[in-house]
């Protein structure tokens, strides 16, 4: 079983399965898509030196027929079509389900969908191409998990009573996707200077920014929207981007475990402060 559902910018949806009035008889561009090699030659070099490789854009087709019970229903369901998927109204989401799970990506339609003249009776046969700037497909809903501080400790059985203190304000990320995916980082206050830290691959992300209690700084990794705010307590949102410790880099978590952990320059702070990291896993395929 198959099944795509489209919704656009407006909120507006259609479902394409195997049933009235959307049928979908094929669909195209869910499994891999075509990559482009990085490479490098020299001269008198046989064949070439890899550098790199990238994914172009996930071009998805469907095809299959409206199906109407009157001429006139056929007609409004054209005009639903048109409306729902009309591409001046920019990136929608297109969430595609089979027989395992759903996988959610961002598309628009490739121009206006391309309407067969042989109806039959009341049945009109359809062609709608999407394309998606970002090939892989996510999690349709958005996995968190918190970071938080936690105090205890431990006796042994030694001839003086000894106990040892034991804290820990890290924890394991689980990336179950193909590839690195960005966070969303989640840090509320209080704290100075509040860093957090991928133990995993040794970057960290550190903004010299005292926060308050009832302040949240956000922290958006995701390429081509990295985002750096503190939400104040009366909803609004302070840019401090420009307030980045220098060192800083803006990690993704990688495929498998992550050990990522949070703290302040401030002695204490730890112990009340609140980090919550969100993330997609991203497939390459579904």
């Amino acid at each position: 079983m198959e099944k795509v559902t489209f919704t656009n910018s407006r909120g507006e949806s259609l479902v394409f399965g195997t049933s009235k009035p959307f049928y979908m008889e094929t669909i195209t561009g869910v499994g891999g898509v075509p990559a482009n090699i990085l490479s490098s030659k020299s001269p008198y070099q046989d064949g070439s030196s890899f550098i790199g490789m990238n994914l172009a854009e996930r071009p998805i087709g469907i095809k299959g027929g409206i199906i109407a019970s009157t001429r006139q229903q056929m007609f409004q369901y054209r005009r639903d079509f048109m409306r729902i998927l009309n591409p001046k109204l920019g990136l929608g989401t297109l969430v595609y389900t089979n027989s395992a799970r759903s996988y959610s990506i961002k598309a628009v339609a490739e121009g206006t969908p391309d309407f067969d003249d042989k109806r039959i009776v009341n049945n009109q046969p359809f062609v709608i191409n999407f394309i998606c700037p970002d090939p892989y497909f996510t999690d349709v809903t958005r996995i968190s998990k918190g970071l938080r501080f936690e105090e205890s400790g431990m006796i042994f059985p030694l001839r003086l009573p000894t106990q040892f203190a034991l804290s820990a304000y890290r924890g394991i990320f689980q990336n179950d996707g193909d590839v690195e995916t960005p966070v969303e980082i989640h840090y509320q206050g209080p704290a100075l200077n509040p860093v957090v830290i991928n133990d995993t691959t040794g970057e960290y992300i550190k903004v010299n920014y005292d926060l308050s209690e009832e302040d949240v700084l956000v922290i958006t990794t995701n390429f081509g929207q990295k985002r750096v705010e503190v939400v104040n307590p009366d909803g609004t949102r302070t840019n401090v981007f420009h307030w980045i410790d220098l060192g800083s880099t803006f990690f993704q978590l990688l495929p498998g475990q992550n050990m990522l952990r949070y703290d302040s320059d401030r002695e204490g702070d730890r112990a009340v402060a609140i980090v919550t990291i969100y993330w997609y896993n991203r497939y390459g395929g579904g």
